[in-house]
């Protein structure tokens, strides 16, 4: 049962309809029934609290300046609060990666310094590279580092159909994000980030990175924006310049493939797995393909009653693996 604290939080937040504060304190109701081993509980309030249809109850409520943005045709939010335990340990990165991320992390914690001398921290941060390769993860490592909400921005009601509408949402994003304290996350970002010069573009795509363009220049410098994609080459340049560090994700060598297994294998038990053996099977694939290689050994390790994850059971997810791969680069 929750404290009494939390409930009186969680009632005065819903009567004053403040969607943020409710959904903050809810999460924190969740996470303390996790310390206590309800999980089933945890896990059915999880499901109630962020299930997608949930902003549709938003259609019936007056919207003030404390709920989460919605898309004007669709009623659909154009944001996500999320809340992450994840920590930059739980994450594979290269030693400059990870050097990066401190220091966006460390100049962030330590603003109110800078600001003494009027300069500002590393803000506007930009991450590239192929899919699974840890760029959101690593988004919501530095919000939970931060212990901050991370506003996961939704592009399937970002992008309107209707013209101009794409621009009024993004400018209802950044109103919404420069009150308050979290992380402002754009995934897909190459969806509205596109080069102006691409002749196939339609004209209210170009106004839209014009917009962005603004919309980022306003931003208070003191607040953290991310923007993550897979295909920085179609960025356009005049985003790239708006950027205090650029973030280059890769697929993961042997010595990070090695490190990534011995994570996701940690609360197992693989004392028959020579990991060494395997290695140059997952060359070239992504971090992503790799946590699931160790869970579909895992998943039938415990089913086939087997006291350790072995080698040919290892090896079975690996060929599972790429014969999925091969289906997905099908043309």
């Amino acid at each position: 049962m929750a404290s009494g604290d939390s409930l009186i939080k969680l009632f005065k937040s819903f009567k004053e309809n403040n969607q943020v504060e409710f959904t903050k304190i809810a999460h924190e109701i969740i996470e303390d029934e996790k310390k206590k081993n309800h999980y089933l509980l945890a896990d059915k309030l999880h499901k109630i609290l962020f299930d997608n249809n949930y902003s549709s109850t938003l259609k019936n409520r007056s919207l003030n300046s404390k709920q989460l943005p919605v898309d004007k045709e669709s009623g659909f939010q154009l944001l996500e609060m999320k809340f992450t335990k994840l920590l930059l340990d739980d994450i594979i990165l290269t030693l400059s990666n990870k050097e990066k991320i401190q220091e966006i992390i460390n100049e962030f914690e330590h603003k109110e310094i800078l600001e003494t001398y009027k300069l500002y921290p590393k803000t506007k941060i930009l991450f590239c590279g192929p899919p699974g390769c840890g760029k959101t993860m690593t988004a919501e490592a530095i919000a939970n580092e931060l212990q901050l909400p991370l506003l996961y921005t939704r592009f399937d009601s970002v992008i309107s159909s209707f013209l101009g509408e794409t621009s009024t949402n993004l400018r209802k994003i950044f109103d919404f994000a420069k009150e308050g304290e979290w992380v402002l996350f754009f995934d897909e970002f190459d969806s509205i980030g596109k080069s102006r010069s691409l002749g196939s573009e339609h004209g209210e795509l170009k106004r839209v990175v014009n917009g962005f363009l603004q919309l980022m220049d306003n931003f208070p410098k003191d607040k953290i924006i991310i923007a993550a994609t897979n295909y920085e080459t179609v960025i356009d340049k005049a985003l790239w310049r708006r950027f205090d560090e650029i973030v280059v994700f890769n697929n993961p060598d042997r010595e990070s493939i090695e490190k990534t297994v011995k994570v996701k294998l940690r609360n197992f038990h693989f004392d028959s797995l020579n990991i060494e053996k395997h290695l140059d099977d997952l060359v070239g694939l992504s971090f992503a393909d790799i946590e699931r290689i160790c869970l579909e050994a895992t998943k039938n390790s415990i089913l086939k009653h087997e006291n350790s994850i072995t080698n040919d059971l290892f090896k079975k997810a690996v060929l599972k693996e790429k014969e999925r791969k091969k289906v997905s680069i099908k043309p």
